[in-house]
């Protein structure tokens, strides 16, 4: 499914808006709902009410990919 779709979808069982990047904790507990129920998807950056791509900082990339 394509970014532009999964912006106009609301959040369910299996997708999760995240303004910013959640703790580890969170992401993992995520993670293994969605893999426990059959997959799903996190998008990081974007507003939950309004949908705004808002973007991650750029420095921050590498230490968000650790934590996942």
């Amino acid at each position: 499914m394509s970014i532009q779709k999964l912006l106009t979808s609301p959040e369910s069982k299996t997708l999760e808006f995240k303004e910013a990047a959640p703790s580890s904790l969170s992401i993992a507990k995520t993670a293994c709902a969605f893999a426990n129920g059959g997959g799903g998807s996190i998008i990081i950056g974007v507003r939950d009410k309004s949908r705004e791509i808002i973007g991650i900082d750029e420095m921050g990339i590498f230490d968000l990919e650790e934590r996942i």
